[in-house]
């Protein structure tokens, strides 16, 4: 079996030496070239017929997006990200650009080496603290899914009533008359499903309002 053929691009020289270290004592991965900038690896893609691409997710150059798609052109590599970042805006532009794997440099070496095999099988790899936050956005989603749409007024009421306000004291803090109080809390009521005051005060309160 041929071994996993390898590009790293990165511009930090003890970076990639450590990298190089790394995976000189792996018997089925095979360093082929390495690049310190993105317009190096770009060129490098035409001509070593590579398996999997270690990209640094910072380096000069086009950015991320244009040099992932411009990889995708040119040859059907493996990209795997290897960064110190694991922003969000980071994390979400990788995933959009399509790469396979993201790790961060902070990991152990052995998890350099499980991602370049796992990637290389056509699986995808992410550093578990990437998992946790992509399962957290996820949840966020579902979880504003389920909100009912409320006008920014009867948010003011909703988090009034979680704070145990009567009508009376909602109607004075937000300028309204008590009538005007009743009619936002009965719409309030329909769009949540909710019947009673202790129901809603339980729902706002689990969905964030008035945490203070």
């Amino acid at each position: 079996m041929s071994a996993i053929r390898v590009v790293l691009a990165d511009d930090h020289p003890l970076v990639r030496s450590g990298i190089r270290a790394t995976l000189s004592d792996e018997a089925d991965i095979e360093l082929v070239a390495e690049a310190s900038d993105a317009h190096e690896v770009l060129e490098l893609s035409n001509k070593t017929q590579a398996d999997v691409i270690l990209l640094d997710i910072s380096m000069p150059g086009p950015s991320l997006a244009n040099t992932v798609a411009a990889l995708k052109e040119r040859c059907d590599s493996r990209i795997l990200l290897l960064t110190a970042y694991d922003d969000d805006a980071y994390v979400r532009g990788a995933i959009r650009a399509g790469v396979a794997g993201y790790l961060l440099k902070d990991e152990a070496a052995e998890a350099l080496v499980d991602a370049i095999r796992t990637v290389y099988k056509g699986n995808v790899w992410f550093s578990r603290s990437i998992v946790e936050k992509m399962y957290e956005w996820r949840a966020s989603e579902a979880r504003s899914a389920e909100l009912p749409e409320l006008t920014n007024r009867e948010k003011d009421v909703l988090e009034a009533i979680a704070r145990g306000w009567n009508n009376s004291r909602i109607a004075a803090s937000l300028g309204l008359a008590e009538q005007t109080v009743r009619n936002y809390a009965s719409s309030i009521y329909d769009k949540l499903g909710l019947h009673s005051r202790a129901e809603v005060i339980v729902w706002a309160r689990k969905h964030g309002y008035a945490d203070d």
